[in-house]
């Protein structure tokens, strides 16, 4: 389906009237029937009348990933406040890397990755402000095959 379309189809109506898309979406569908639909090879945006809005090739996803983000040290800490200054004791720290199409699809399925549409319509078309796709802050270790205690 083109993206103006979808949002002429699906979109809800901002304060000022203008038609968007303008939702978070995960396996179970929301308030207008959008879900995210996972197979072996892709991830979709389908309503639950089977119309399919958006899909990704899951290699394709995995190589953007990588190459956004190979890796990361991700950083735990206990905070305080002392008057005005916010102090850090940190107490964790991990060396995340590598992924693979297999890794995010097991995520995906496990609802720790969801996908945000962020579209609205123009006269003769529709602006993509970009798609998200997000993940639990608290589940980051679960996106790479590899975890290591630094």
């Amino acid at each position: 389906m083109k993206p103006l379309e979808a949002v002429r189809t699906y979109g809800t109506a901002d304060a000022n009237g203008r038609l968007g898309l303008y939702y978070t979406m995960a396996r179970v569908p929301n308030s207008m029937g959008l879900l995210l639909y996972v197979d072996d090879e892709t991830i979709s945006v389908r309503h639950i009348s089977g119309a399919v809005l958006a899909e990704w090739q899951l290699e394709t996803l995995c190589e953007r990933f990588m190459q956004k983000l190979p890796g990361m040290v991700l950083v735990s800490a206990f905070t305080e406040m002392r008057g005005d200054t916010e102090w850090f004791r940190f107490d964790r720290a991990q060396l995340l890397e590598e992924t693979s199409a297999d890794v995010i699809r097991n995520q995906f399925l496990t609802g720790n990755i969801v996908v945000d549409l962020r579209l609205h319509e123009r006269p003769t078309s529709a602006r993509n402000h970009g798609t998200g796709f997000r993940a639990r802050e608290d589940r980051l270790p679960l996106l790479f095959k590899r975890v290591e205690e630094l």
